[in-house]
């Protein structure tokens, strides 16, 4: 077993590397990257907490990209990006 994360893990299924999540569920291959595996949510970046942006720079430029175990729904990653349909 490789550990990728504190909720994701590399193990063999059937001789065949593949992403784990926590609570046991076989995610997908392991070459693939491991956010593909998941599902993803974007949020108000103000989610993030009130110390995240707290003077609002970027005007709505930037948001919060959640991932979520497919099958349990654990939080495993959470990034900031550009929100869609913002100019880059």
């Amino acid at each position: 077993m490789k550990r990728l994360s504190s909720n994701l893990y590399v193990d063999l299924v059937d001789g065949r590397e593949m992403v784990h999540c926590r609570c046991g569920s076989v995610l997908g291959p392991a070459d693939r990257d491991p956010k593909s595996l998941l599902s993803v949510r974007h949020a108000d970046l103000s989610k993030a907490g009130p110390n995240v942006n707290p003077y609002g720079i970027g005007g709505g430029r930037f948001s919060l990209r959640e991932y979520y175990c497919p099958r349990c729904l654990r939080l495993i990653e959470t990034e900031v990006v550009l929100s869609p349909g913002a100019p880059g």
